[in-house]
């Protein structure tokens, strides 16, 4: 474990690269600092945890499901 994973935290798991990378777009605009991580698979298949920091996942998450994600 990084120092600084305690500092994030998984709010959205993606099925493939194209999906993460509109989600991680829809996050960005809205201001979210945002991480991919890749955890199976081959990428662009593969599934992929999108991370915030751990002070703006609730807030987040709220905004995913107010985007119906």
């Amino acid at each position: 474990m990084k120092p600084d994973d305690a500092l994030w935290m998984v709010i959205y798991m993606a099925r493939g690269a194209r999906q993460a990378d509109s989600v991680e777009t829809l996050l960005a605009a809205e201001g979210f600092l945002v991480r991919r991580r890749a955890v199976s698979g081959t990428q662009p298949d593969g599934t992929f945890e999108l991370l915030v920091l751990s002070s703006e996942a609730v807030e987040a998450r709220k905004f995913l499901l107010d985007n119906n994600l």
